[in-house]
């Protein structure tokens, strides 16, 4: 079992593309081990992004 800051990364032996698991939140994928850490960046970044954007939009509401 993954901790919340353990990196797993994976290759899947079907489609030759290494995956990566970012316990609890994000996966991620790419044809290298860096590529897919790199798609894992921009997942969480995202990911992020967006959980700031909803909590502001309910302060928002709330301080309206």
């Amino acid at each position: 079992m993954l901790t919340s800051h353990d990196i797993e990364i994976e290759l899947d032996t079907e489609t030759g593309s290494y995956f990566i698991i970012w316990q609890p939140l994000f996966a991620s994928s790419g044809s290298t081990a860096g590529e897919a850490l790199e798609d894992l960046r921009a997942a969480a970044h995202f990911g992020i992004d967006t959980m700031i954007d909803l909590k502001l939009k309910e302060i928002r509401q709330e301080e309206a």
